[in-house]
């Protein structure tokens, strides 16, 4: 059965409703990178990465940001497996997940060039536990079409806090390490492009 004008014109409104209900800004994973720094044997320190991130921020400016734990990079192909099966548990737990409220117009309505910092409360999910923080965030727009995220001021997560100290146990005994720093510092920056 063929549709009439108006039915068309119906259909064609309703999609464009549908999309503006998606999402605003889209992680673009190319242009984000995303760290945490290990300490060990008390003056030890190394960068390490995830390199599959995705997230966006939606027309009322719920932000997700999904870190794809298998893609952790050590630097060493045997750590990273470590990691994953010692730590992270990516079998059981493929994934971490920031959520947090951003003033979706204000971002929209921010001059290219210009940024701003402020503090943002955001649940982190990792390892079946959720847990609520506080981060200082400093949002930059780098166009009319692009915005960047970082830190303020660095992040310091916990293992105890997300039931992962037992597992940074199990990395130390397997390393044979006399110490592993429980806590990591994180830095990130995330690029987000409109109307992706």
């Amino acid at each position: 059965m063929s549709l009439t004008p108006k039915q068309l014109l119906i259909g064609l409104i309703a999609g464009l409703c549908s999309l503006s209900a998606q999402a605003e800004w889209a992680l673009n994973n190319a242009d984000s990178s995303f760290y945490y720094v290990t300490s060990k044997a008390a003056a030890i320190s190394e960068i390490n990465t995830f390199t599959n991130l995705s997230g966006d921020i939606d027309n009322s400016g719920s932000a997700i940001l999904e870190i794809d734990l298998t893609s952790v990079d050590t630097a060493i192909e045997i750590r990273d497996q470590r990691v994953k099966d010692m730590l992270f548990e990516t079998q059981q737990y493929p994934t971490a997940t920031v959520n947090i409220d951003i003033d979706s117009s204000a971002l929209t309505n921010m001059d290219a060039g210009t940024s701003t910092v402020a503090s943002y409360n955001y649940s982190l999910s990792l390892h079946g536990v959720t847990t609520e923080l506080i981060a200082n965030l400093r949002l930059t727009k780098i166009s009319d079409s692009q915005i960047e995220i970082q830190p303020a001021q660095p992040l310091i997560i916990g293992a105890s806090l997300f039931g992962l100290a037992e597992g940074v146990e199990a990395l130390r005994e397997v390393a044979g390490l006399p110490s592993i720093n429980p806590n990591v510092i994180v830095d990130f920056s995330l690029s987000f492009d409109e109307g992706m």
